[in-house]
């Protein structure tokens, strides 16, 4: 029973870390845009979108999935200190090694498609938040269940991020800097992350080996690919609605989009801090986790509905403070979007039990066939609908991924660590 509420009081302590660390991460972008839109307008905000896109899955490239492989070696290795410097130093080698071909692809890009090189300034100052998200090493701190103290660096560096936003953005032409002062934030809190996980771990400098490098990258890399889809499936919808319609309406879809992906981050985050306990409470059995999932995830479910409602109640007041009076459909879009989060929390058991037993095949499978879902319906709805059709075609793909990790569970016998057994 001490240890069980332990345990409670350790998630609870990393969800609310985890919770201003993503906050963060999300919310002052969004809080930022009033004062962006005024300045660039929302056309070239929808700009910036587009290539907040593109970016954001060079992001997830380079991630490599060690926030899933690496937070559950670190989960399982306890405290040998020397285990995990070795993995340590070898995930962030890794890390660069991608980010240096991810850079090359950008060059690649930037000289040889003409939509790239009529922003190449907006991309090339992007790329800053590529590299800081890469060294940013929350996913040690997860593993470790240690999140408070990267999330005072993260908290400053996002405050430099809006610093920065009102100091320097003062006409269309700047938007490229947008993402630029994202990036600087991120340099700045994932170098701070790297000490204070030193620091505070005790961990010894180890030069990382190439085999070790090699094998981390063959263990991640299911996990990349489903990372992949997933992002694809989050960010490209921005992408293929500018395709068939104008910057103005990207930009007041991307709105409602981003307020939808910041609570949408609450599910994900709770996901994030139940995975290291979950990894550990499997190798003991069935009997620890259906009480775990009843004491933590039951009432975290019911928070969700819970805000889903007061956002869809104050959607017209949120939308009129970011777009004023003029806003376009965004308030529809938005009070649709508020079913997502929801959804998302339905399939936490399932997905995390299938990462935590290490299923990653059956994690690839259901989120590769939610892509290719959510291309075919937004090809097809968003010439019809536009806006309306891109929002319809994110919360279909939402229902068939929750449909398809909770059928792979029952598929792959896991349900029974969930909820005991009729008799």
């Amino acid at each position: 029973m001490e240890e069980s509420r332990s345990r409670r009081s350790r998630i609870f302590s990393n969800f609310m870390a985890l919770g201003i660390l993503q906050g963060t991460n999300f919310l002052l972008p969004v809080l930022v845009m009033p004062f962006v839109i005024n300045r660039i307008g929302a056309d070239g905000y929808g700009i910036v979108a587009v290539a907040q896109v593109i970016l954001l899955i060079f992001c997830t490239v380079s991630d490599y999935g060690f926030n899933l492989t690496a937070t559950r070696a670190l989960a399982l290795h306890g405290d040998d200190v020397a285990k995990n410097a070795r993995l340590f130093f070898t995930v962030l080698a890794a890390k660069m090694i991608i980010c240096a071909v991810l850079f090359a692809v950008l060059l690649l890009l930037i000289t040889t498609v003409p939509f790239f090189k009529q922003h190449f300034q907006l991309y090339l100052f992007g790329f800053t938040w590529v590299l800081g998200q890469s060294l940013l090493v929350s996913w040690f701190f997860q593993g470790v269940e240690k999140m408070k103290y990267i999330t005072i660096y993260t908290l400053l560096a996002r405050l430099l991020f809006v610093a920065l936003v009102f100091a320097f953005i003062r006409e269309r032409a700047d938007n490229r800097f947008f993402i630029l002062f994202m990036g600087i934030g991120s340099l700045v809190a994932g170098i701070a992350s790297i000490f204070q996980a030193i620091r505070l771990c005790k961990l010894p400098i180890v030069r990382p080996l190439w085999r070790d490098i090699v094998q981390e990258l063959k263990e991640g890399w299911p996990v990349m690919l489903s990372n992949i889809s997933i992002n694809t499936f989050l960010s490209i919808n921005v992408f293929i609605l500018r395709l068939f319609t104008n910057d103005l309406m990207a930009g007041y879809y991307s709105v409602a989009e981003k307020i939808f992906l910041a609570f949408r981050q609450v599910p994900v985050m709770f996901s994030q801090v139940i995975y290291p306990p979950l990894c550990q409470l499997l190798q003991k059995g069935k009997e620890v986790t259906r009480p775990f999932f009843k004491s933590v995830y039951v009432p975290f479910l019911l928070l969700v509905l819970l805000g889903a409602v007061l956002l869809c109640s104050f959607s017209s007041f949120i939308v009129t403070f970011f777009l004023g009076a003029n806003s376009g459909n965004t308030v529809l879009l938005l009070r649709l979007f508020c079913l997502g989060p929801v959804i998302v929390c339905l399939h936490v058991p399932a997905s995390q039990l299938l990462m935590a037993a290490n299923h990653k095949k059956s994690y690839l499978r259901v989120l590769s066939w939610g892509t290719v879902l959510n291309v075919i319906c937004n090809l097809l709805l968003v010439q019809v609908w536009g806006s309306l059709g891109t929002t319809i075609s994110v919360l279909l793909t939402e229902l068939f991924i929750t449909a398809g990790f909770n059928r792979e569970m029952y598929r792959n016998k896991l349900a029974g660590y969930l909820r005991a057994r009729a008799h």
